[in-house]
């Protein structure tokens, strides 16, 4: 089995939240683009619209 999530990058420490939120926005949107099945690729799209919305309030 392979590990979904690498969370290195997105360390726990960051200050900035949108910053953290950004990111994780565009980890997400690049799932999507991998996802073998339109449901991954939607699960993955409405998590990348919800941490882009955090990013910016």
């Amino acid at each position: 089995m392979t590990k979904v999530q690498d969370d290195s990058q997105f360390p726990a420490d960051d200050n900035d939240d949108s910053t953290y939120f950004q990111r994780r926005a565009e980890w997400h949107e690049g799932r999507a683009e991998v996802a073998e099945d339109s449901s991954t690729r939607s699960l993955h799209l409405r998590f990348a619209r919800l941490y882009a919305a955090r990013a910016t309030s």
